[in-house]
């Protein structure tokens, strides 16, 4: 039985880890030939081999996101080694928690850099490259519930965040106006128990539980809940959604 995304090609960027990786491997699980990016030569290798064990199609381009030259090389090295390419998931990003006060210049346009001009250069680019494909296609923005309310502490984190929602929403009105159309969605993730929390909170197990009894459904994100609803996303199950936010949270942020 074919899978729900039978041989097209989708570039995962942060594929190395957390929720990348997760969706990378979910994706080629449901017949997508992936091509995973980002910084780490080894944890790209080793999420590929994961795929090609698995059965699937895989490659690793490393790629620093906020780098247009970058971009058009994995484009370039997907259309030549997979296809031509059908959907993009910008889920690479940064992650700051500093207040207001000891914020510097520098702090922000670093994660600026990542979030904004990341996600800015994967639509533009990607929307391209689906028209050269000559076929409808998706692109899901990892956005955050932090890019959709405040939290004290983390200014440049949700400015940016919020950011890529509203790229999400423009972005959304101009590929539903092209041919091939391409439908464009945000995922908003709350508390994600992956290296981005850990390395900045720490990964003992007593937080971890904390998370969970302050999300209404008592539970820990985990990377392979966020990998669901990417699916979903970039799917022809949702053939009729773009420009939506889809907030994966547990309920945190409904109260």
């Amino acid at each position: 039985m074919n899978g729900r995304l039978q041989d097209r090609v989708v570039i995962v960027t942060g594929a190395t880890r957390g929720i990348g990786r997760e969706t990378a491997r979910v994706l080629a699980r449901e017949g997508a030939r992936v091509a995973c990016t980002g910084r780490d030569l080894g944890d790209g290798a080793s999420v590929v081999a994961e795929i090609t064990a698995e059965g699937g199609r895989a490659i690793f381009v490393p790629h620093d996101i906020a780098s247009e030259a970058d971009w058009r090389t994995v484009i370039a090295r997907a259309e030549a080694q997979l296809g031509g390419v059908y959907g993009v998931v910008n889920n690479a990003g940064a992650f700051l928690v500093r207040p207001l006060a000891d914020t510097t210049e520098a702090d922000f346009q670093d994660i600026y850099d990542v979030n904004v001009q990341g996600a800015f250069l994967g639509l533009k680019l990607g929307f391209e490259a689906i028209v050269r494909a000559g076929a409808p296609g998706a692109i899901v923005n990892v956005s955050s519930l932090m890019g959709q309310v405040g939290f004290p502490g983390a200014i440049a984190y949700c400015a940016t965040k919020g950011a890529v929602t509203g790229l999400t929403k423009t972005a959304a009105v101009e590929g539903a106006a092209m041919r091939p159309q391409v439908r464009v969605n945000s995922l908003h993730p709350g508390v994600i128990w992956t290296p981005m929390i850990t390395r900045q909170f720490g990964d003992d197990p007593a937080l971890a539980e904390a998370f969970a009894d302050d999300t209404p459904l008592k539970m820990i994100g985990l990377p392979q809940y966020m990998a669901d609803a990417i699916l979903f996303l970039i799917s022809d199950e949702a053939a009729m959604v773009t420009g939506a936010e889809l907030t994966v949270d547990g309920g945190r942020g409904a109260g």
